[in-house]
C-alpha cells in the first residue's frame, strides 16, 4: 500500500496518506492483524515502516507471522485461516482496548525510538488536558450527580485521546495470551539482525530465529 497511518503503526513519523485506507477498515470493521513489527527494512530505510498489512473480517481466525527473511526489504507475512468464529466466542466487535506500549520511552534502546515515544506521550498528554478541560471540578460540596458528570467528562476525555493518538484493539478469544515481554525482545533482535543481514550473512539471522 506504502500508506502511513497510526491506525496500524502508532510509531509512524511520515504524513498522513491514507484516507481511504482508513476509512475503508472503519466501514468495514476490519481487523488489522500486523503487531508492531517493521514489515520493511533494509538499507536506506530510516523509519519505522508498517506499509504492508494482513486485513481480514471480523470473525475470521486466522495464525498470523513473519515469515523466514528472503533477502528482500519487505519482510514475508505468513497467515493461515483457521476458521470462522462467533460473538458468542469471544470476538467483540467495539474496541475494547488500545495498545499505548509505543507511548513508553523506557527500555527502548534507540534514542530515536526514546525521543518518538516521548512526543507521543505528551501529545497524548495535551490531548487529554485539552478534553478534561471542560470537566466540573468537584469540592466537598459536589453532589452525586457532579460526580457523576465530571466522570463522565473524564471518561470521554480518556477515550477521545485513545482513539486519536493509540491503536485500537478487539479481542478475541483466540488472542496470543502466551506473548510476554521476553519474547518481545527477542523479536526485536530478530529484527535487528534481519536489518543488517547483509555484512553478517543469513547465518546471524538464523542465530537470532
Amino acid at each position: 500500500m506504502n500508506a502511513y497511518s497510526k491506525v496500524w503503526n502508532p510509531r509512524t513519523t511520515r504524513p498522513r496518506n491514507n484516507a481511504f485506507w482508513e476509512q475503508l477498515i472503519q466501514e468495514n470493521d476490519l481487523v488489522i492483524w500486523n503487531s508492531e513489527e517493521e514489515t520493511r527494512m533494509g538499507a536506506g530505510v530510516n523509519i519505522h515502516s508498517i506499509i504492508d498489512l494482513t486485513l481480514s473480517s471480523p470473525g475470521v481466525e486466522l495464525n498470523w507471522s513473519m515469515g523466514p527473511a528472503t533477502g528482500s526489504d519487505h519482510e514475508l507475512l505468513q497467515w493461515e485461516v483457521l476458521g470462522t468464529a462467533s460473538l458468542e466466542d469471544g470476538t467483540s466487535p467495539e474496541t475494547t482496548g488500545w495498545d499505548i506500549s509505543g507511548w513508553d520511552p523506557r527500555g527502548k534502546e534507540e534514542e530515536e525510538e526514546a525521543n518518538a515515544a516521548a512526543a507521543k506521550w505528551a501529545q497524548a498528554q495535551e490531548c487529554y488536558h485539552r478534553g478534561a478541560s471542560g470537566s466540573t471540578i468537584l469540592t466537598d460540596a459536589s453532589t452525586v450527580e457532579d460526580v457523576d458528570d465530571a466522570a463522565a467528562a473524564l471518561r470521554e476525555a480518556m477515550v477521545g485521546t485513545l482513539d486519536q493518538h493509540a491503536r485500537k484493539k478487539r479481542w478475541r478469544s483466540w488472542s496470543k495470551r502466551w506473548w510476554n515481554p521476553e519474547l518481545q525482545d527477542l523479536r526485536k533482535k530478530l529484527g535487528k539482525a534481519r536489518h543488517n543481514w547483509r555484512p553478517q550473512g543469513m547465518s546471524r539471522i538464523q542465530e537470532a530465529r
